[in-house]
């Protein structure tokens, strides 16, 4: 009866572990999301500058925020996503501004589909 109760401990507490990641990886990603939107708009604003700033932090905001991801999804994933973020402020400092909202749409898409995938849904448990 103990190894039983012991068990189901076990599993209870990585079932909370699982439902704490879910929730800290939606907050996070929501959070990313809305600085690409306030990204967005400063460039839309033709604010050169606070868009620099912006995207320098984002990159920084970025790494903090993913940090612990690969603990419990593929390292490819959260790589992916970094290639794209990391060139957004390269690309404004060298004036490639139509190539950097293409990455910026690009990080955008790769975190929604992140979100998307680690969702906790019948189609992504089977």
């Amino acid at each position: 009866m103990k190894r039983l109760i012991v068990a189901i401990a076990l599993l209870l507490s990585v079932a909370v572990l699982c439902a704490l990641f879910l929730l800290s990886l939606d907050r996070n990603i929501d959070f990313l999301l809305s600085r690409i939107d306030e990204m967005q708009e400063a460039y839309e604003r033709d604010d050169a500058g606070d868009c620099l700033t912006l995207s320098e932090k984002f990159v920084q905001e970025f790494d903090e925020r993913t940090r612990f991801f690969p603990f419990f999804m593929r390292h490819s994933d959260i790589a992916k996503i970094e290639e794209s973020v990391i060139v957004l402020p390269v690309m404004l400092r060298s004036g490639e501004e139509a190539h950097w909202t293409s990455e910026l749409a690009k990080c955008r898409n790769q975190l929604e589909k992140l979100a998307d995938m680690e969702t906790l849904t019948l189609e992504n448990i089977l």
